[in-house]
């Protein structure tokens, strides 16, 4: 083999490693694509919670926390979870924990109604993770739409 030869084939690993390199950073999953993926599952949650909720003529709420979420009904006179319908079991997030804050009409709040009526509340939820978050927002039709990740400042990480 002369030089002319390996130094081709140097080049071509080096091109080879660049590439694989790209491939791998932009294919590994970060805070965005984990937040996107579950607010993606949970805006159909949700959407099946409120169709649910029409077809019964019954309020349920969703409740979250840092680990997981559940979808209530009120029955007699308190609330529990959900058991006519088997895709609004209590569930982990797939990518969590996150940290969540519902928002009901501009306030936080323990849970959100889906209510039988669509579009009567504007409501929002926030999932975040370290300093990444992504909003699910009601829009009139009752749906919630998913917002584009964003990056937000960590508040105890800022310098004075």
């Amino acid at each position: 083999m002369c030089s002319s030869d390996l130094l081709e084939l140097l080049v071509v690993i080096v091109v080879l490693s660049i590439a694989a390199g790209l491939i791998v950073v932009r294919g590994t999953p970060g805070d965005s694509n984990y937040l996107e993926s579950d607010a993606k599952k949970l805006a159909q949650l949700l959407r099946i919670a409120q169709q649910e909720s029409l077809l019964k003529s019954k309020d349920i709420r969703f409740v979250a926390g840092d680990e997981g979420y559940a979808f209530e009904e009120f029955t007699g006179s308190r609330w529990v979870p959900v058991t006519t319908e088997p895709l609004l079991r209590p569930r982990q997030w797939d990518n969590g924990p996150f940290k969540v804050t519902l928002i009901n009409e501009g306030l936080e709040n323990r849970f959100l109604t889906l209510e039988s009526q669509t579009g009567l509340k504007r409501q929002a939820i926030v999932l975040q993770r370290n300093e990444v978050q992504v909003v699910l927002e009601s829009q009139a039709s009752g749906v919630f739409k998913v917002g584009k990740p964003i990056r937000v400042l960590n508040r105890n990480n800022q310098n004075p």
